[in-house]
């Protein structure tokens, strides 16, 4: 007969990794004795005893409550969004513990950039405009100065990745951190100066962002890197994450994406900003996150001041006029592709258009016969706009309609 064997559970089996222990006392993993992990390359697994420990200690974050530290956080946009700037002022809020963007810095510390486009004179002038424009006191500007470790690499080889000697940089760049000390962020500008890989070569990418979450996590630092992001951005009405130029792969890596993106002539519209000013607007949205609550992920509105300093913008909520209402439901004669973010027109019936301009909230009224004339004084406005057509049976986007959302 055979014999019946007793299912172990999940803490059995991990107590069974102790025979590994060439030790007296085998009965804890906590012991001083060296340990074989099971798969060397993964190191032990976590004991998960302590899971309700670990949950219950305060998140450490850097720039609360968005940028945790020790670990990476990739900022993307197309040119011209202020990436650089918003690295550079988050350092400084870093170092002299000052609010920023409506970001909160629990325990102020050092900050080390690495700024592979900026030459020594660009990055003076861009921080002596940060200093006045952020109105830092002679003691704030003095600990600043103490505090901040900047690099102008400009016309210099910063790759610390697929290179011979790249991980030679990469054990000296955390020698360094580590010879300092108390240091709370550490900006890489841009991704692409670090690494010789094709930024639609997966695997490259991959590498580029375990190289990072490695000066994340054995810093204990909250990483910044800096990518340039695809143009059509620009232009897309929904903003999605994987917006980084190239491989999605190095998104996929990062815990944490934000992107920055100039208002849009649309958006413009919306606050009523007159078109020649729209370019002082700057949108910074979390597009991937682990952990953040559905308000944290909102966008934040940032005005580009002299010298191109980023403060908080003031703008007043979209106001839904009549002309906004016809737009958002000439919007609903649009898909966007999930994937790509790319914005697609499709044909809709009245009975189709009408659930979706339900769902939107677009229609007014109480009582069904109220939404359904709603609906039809809706529909009508658009149609009079000569935004749609019909074609049997169904209604579609005409090129005026395009023209007015996707230009």
């Amino acid at each position: 007969m055979m014999q019946k064997t007793t299912p172990t559970g999940l803490m059995d089996s991990f107590s069974q990794l102790t025979k590994h222990l060439d030790t007296k006392d085998a009965s804890t993993l906590n012991s001083n004795a060296t340990i074989t992990p099971p798969l060397e390359w993964l190191g032990m697994p976590i004991d998960l005893r302590e899971t309700r420990r670990v949950a219950q200690k305060n998140v450490d974050y850097v720039l609360s409550p968005i940028i945790p530290a020790g670990r990476a956080t990739l900022v993307t946009g197309v040119g011209a969004s202020s990436k650089s700037m918003l690295l550079k002022q988050m350092a400084i809020a870093v170092a002299i513990g000052r609010d920023f963007l409506g970001l909160s810095v629990p325990t102020p510390g050092k900050a080390v950039l690495i700024l592979a486009e900026d030459t020594s004179e660009d990055a003076h002038r861009s921080l002596d405009a940060i200093f006045q424009g952020m109105n830092l006191t002679d003691d704030e500007i003095t600990l600043a100065q103490k505090r901040l470790h900047v690099f102008a690499a400009a016309g210099m080889d910063c790759v610390i990745v697929n290179e011979n000697d790249a991980s030679e940089r990469l054990e000296k760049l955390l020698a360094f951190v580590s010879s300092l000390g108390d240091v709370r962020l550490i900006g890489l500008d841009p991704a692409i100066a670090l690494s010789r890989g094709r930024e639609l070569d997966e695997m490259a990418q991959r590498d580029l962002a375990n190289a990072v979450e490695r000066i994340a996590i054995t810093s204990r630092a909250a990483v910044l890197v800096i990518s340039h992001a695809a143009k059509s951005i620009q232009s897309r009405q929904e903003i999605t994450s994987h917006s980084s130029r190239g491989s999605g792969a190095i998104t996929d890596a990062f815990r944490l994406e934000i992107l920055m993106r100039v208002m849009t002539e649309r958006e413009a519209r919306d606050f009523r900003i007159p078109e020649e000013f729209r370019f002082r607007y700057v949108r910074m949205q979390v597009t991937k996150a682990n952990s953040l609550s559905y308000e944290e992920m909102q966008p934040r509105w940032i005005e580009r001041g002299s010298g191109g300093v980023l403060t908080l913008a003031n703008l007043a909520p979209p106001v839904p006029t009549a002309w906004v209402r016809k737009r958002r439901g000439l919007e609903l004669f649009f898909n966007t592709d999930t994937c790509t973010g790319e914005v697609c027109p499709t044909t809709l019936s009245k009975a189709e258009w009408k659930k979706r301009a339900a769902s939107a909230a677009l229609l007014t009224g109480v009582s069904t016969s109220a939404k359904d004339m709603s609906a039809t004084r809706l529909f009508a406005a658009i149609q009079d706009c000569n935004w749609i057509y019909e074609a049997e049976g169904k209604w579609t986007v005409t090129a005026e309609g395009l023209n007015e959302l996707l230009d």
